[in-house]
């Protein structure tokens, strides 16, 4: 039987629901950047490699605790150099844009550009991109709870190159993990992330020291106010996205249905509504995204107000 490890005072007295929790990108990233210890143990759980097979890392993208950050996306991630030759960029990600197939490949391209002009291809170093995601990746067929994705000779069945990877840790599908996932720590730090209850960390921190260190560490960056208010500002941003997206379901049923009457049948409706909604999601996202772009963040959570979608639409050339 695995011996327990003790808990401090400070994670014994607290109880019942987290206020801020590992689900928030924002103290995710300032959490794993502060206790880099802690954030070597979950990249080696992620990486199936032994903890002591990391010699050395650091942090290419480091945040200052309560340091004032711009929230354009509801997407925060840690880039590392791993034994100065192993880029890895964890991306924790807990609202489905629709598109992080795409956006994890465009990570993993730019993360992977690192040579100088004429620099040597052979020093071109490993890059790996890991998506941390709180939705399911695939909206049919299976989703197991981890998966790594390598460029790959078909006709052959090898890899063409171990140079780049893409990884996806479903944090729904923990029940999932097998066996090994579960030896190595993966499972625990998943179910880590997810928890909703003191009672949950605690009895995680008595199996594993690193999350015991992740979770006081937490512990210590949430009683800095400045902290907090960086920790509000990433819910706002997610609530103001939840909304434009509510606005654009609004919006394409709307459009939708007068598709359908237009038509004047039932299957015209039921297609046009369906059609409606998806085309008003994908403008929304794109509206979104320049909004982003540009420091119009502001508007985003106002989308819902005709007026100002309107207004926001006509000043990126898009159709209202």
């Amino acid at each position: 039987m695995q011996k327990k490890i003790k808990l401090s005072e400070k994670l014994m007295e607290k109880h019942g629901k987290i206020r801020y929790r590992f689900m928030n990108a924002y103290l995710f990233a300032t959490v794993f950047q502060k206790n880099q210890e802690a954030l070597k143990d979950l990249i080696a759980a992620l990486l199936r490699i032994e903890l002591k097979e990391i010699v050395s890392l650091e942090i290419l993208n480091p945040i200052l605790p309560g340091q004032d950050i711009d929230h354009k996306s509801c997407i925060m991630d840690i880039l590392v150099l791993l034994n100065g030759n192993i880029r890895v960029n964890l991306e924790m990600q807990v609202l489905d844009e629709g598109n992080w197939n795409e956006r994890g490949v465009y990570y993993l391209a730019e993360n992977l550009l690192d040579l100088k002009k004429g620099e040597d291809y052979k020093n071109l170093k490993t890059t790996v991109q890991i998506g941390i995601l709180d939705f399911d990746l695939w909206k049919s067929g299976e989703n197991p709870f981890y998966q790594v994705y390598e460029l790959w000779d078909t006709e052959h069945d090898r890899v063409f190159t171990n140079k780049m990877k893409l990884c996806v840790l479903s944090l729904r599908q923990a029940e999932k993990a097998e066996e090994r996932e579960r030896q190595s720590g993966l499972y625990d730090w998943a179910k880590t992330l997810t928890a909703e209850t003191w009672e949950e960390l605690q009895e995680l921190s008595e199996k594993n020291e690193k999350i015991k260190e992740a979770v006081e560490t937490m512990i210590t960056l949430t009683e800095d106010e400045r902290v907090r208010i960086e920790c509000m500002r990433q819910e706002k941003a997610e609530r103001d996205w939840i909304n434009a997206m509510n606005y654009a379901t609004e919006q394409g049923e709307k459009r939708g249905e007068e598709r359908g009457e237009r038509r004047g049948e039932a299957r015209g409706m039921k297609m046009g509504i369906q059609k409606g909604i998806r085309q008003e999601r994908e403008n929304t996202l794109k509206l979104i995204a320049k909004m982003s772009q540009n420091g119009d963040t502001e508007y985003i959570a106002r989308l819902l107000e005709p007026e100002v979608f309107e207004q926001m639409a006509a000043k990126y050339g898009m159709k209202a």
